[in-house]
């Protein structure tokens, strides 16, 4: 019994951590698509654009890393959806 409501606790988390997961995946992409270009563009783009297209998203990406284990732990702590208590 105990078991078998771990279990549909554990498969309920997992489902809820889902999209959080492939969006943060999907938003890094975004960035490092940006990143790509300070990287891969030699041409006529001045020092100081370079460096932000560097380090703007790699700040980006930091925060969204951040969030995404703010929200998995949240997701962890909590069994109910935040909705749910209104």
């Amino acid at each position: 019994m105990y078991s078998e409501n771990l279990i549909k606790r554990v498969r309920k988390q997992t489902k809820k951590m889902i999209a959080p997961i492939v969006i943060t995946f999907l938003v890094i992409s975004y960035f490092m698509f940006y990143m790509w270009l300070g990287f891969a563009e030699s041409g006529d783009i001045p020092l100081l654009m370079k460096i932000l297209l560097i380090v703007v998203p790699s700040g980006l990406i930091v925060l969204m890393v951040y969030l995404l284990i703010e929200r998995v732990n949240e997701i962890k702590e909590d069994d109910d959806d935040d909705l749910s208590q209104y």
